[in-house]
């Protein structure tokens, strides 16, 4: 199953925490899971985001 949503909130590990086309959802499941290190992967810009891919 292909998910078509913009941001995808994954953790440290890679695991997904989220699928979302909103960017004020995506910051809270962000937010409530930063001690695993969760960061949010933009499919539009993957540039932009860059940095927290190669870390």
């Amino acid at each position: 199953m292909k998910f078509k949503e913009r941001y995808i909130i994954r953790n440290s590990k890679d695991k997904v925490l989220g699928h979302t086309d909103d960017i004020t959802k995506a910051l809270k499941i962000k937010e409530e899971n930063k001690h695993e290190g969760a960061y949010i992967d933009d499919r539009k810009s993957k540039k932009k985001h860059r940095q927290t891919f190669f870390r």
